[in-house]
This record gives structure tokens, sequence and C-alpha cells, in this order.
């Protein structure tokens, strides 16, 4: 019973980090570092792997995947974007903040564009 009860609060811990994140109440280098940096390069870096044959046999699951993956992706955006408007340091390192995520999203809506040509040229 220890252990099913360590894994809920573990989840519950995560639960609330992801709730905080993307309300904006994390320190701007967490949201930045931690959730949008390094967070979106552990669950996109299965997508550089990929090739278009696996995505063909395994369609639904990567749609799945890439579902999920732009779920967190936006809600880290969400999350750096809120932070940098209550940070109280320098405000270009909140600019910046902001100016990367807004390059982000436009370089992710490009990549989607080829992504989906990828899944519908099946």
């Amino acid at each position: 019973m220890g252990q099913g009860l360590l894994k809920m609060n573990k989840i519950s811990k995560l639960e609330i980090n992801l709730i905080n994140l993307f309300q904006g109440n994390l320190p701007l280098y967490q949201s930045y570092w931690f959730y949008y940096v390094l967070g979106n390069f552990a669950i996109s870096a299965p997508l550089l792997i990929i090739t278009k044959i696996q995505i063909q046999n395994f369609i639904y699951t990567f749609s799945l995947y890439l579902v999920l993956n732009l779920i967190y992706y936006f809600t880290s955006c969400i999350g750096v974007w809120r932070s940098s408007q209550t940070y109280k340091g320098n405000k270009i390192l909140a600019f910046l903040a902001r100016f990367i995520v807004v390059i982000g999203i436009s370089t992710t809506a490009l990549e989607l564009k080829n992504i989906f040509n990828i899944i519908y040229s099946f």
C-alpha cells in the first residue's frame, strides 16, 4: 500500500507543478529552463528518430503522441509567457523569454505543416 501512495504523491506533485506552470506561478528560470527547454526536449526527442515508414506503421500511436506533445508544448509556452509577465528581475530577460516562445510557436507551426503533409500523404 505504501508504494501506491508514494506513486500517487509523485503524480499529484507533477500535476500541481504543471498547474503552477500553466498559471505562471513558477519562477521564470524554472518554467523556461526546466519545463520549456528540458521538458520539451525530453518529450520531443523520439520525434527526431522516427522515420516516415514508422509513422505509417504506427499512425494512430504517432497521432496520439503528437497531440500529447503539443498539449505539453503549449502548456509550457503559456507558463513561460505568464512567468515572464510577473518576473521582477531584468526586463530584458523577460522579453527574451517571450521572444523565444514566439519564435518557437512559429517554428512549431511550420513543423506541424510538414508533419501533416507526411501523415496525409499515406
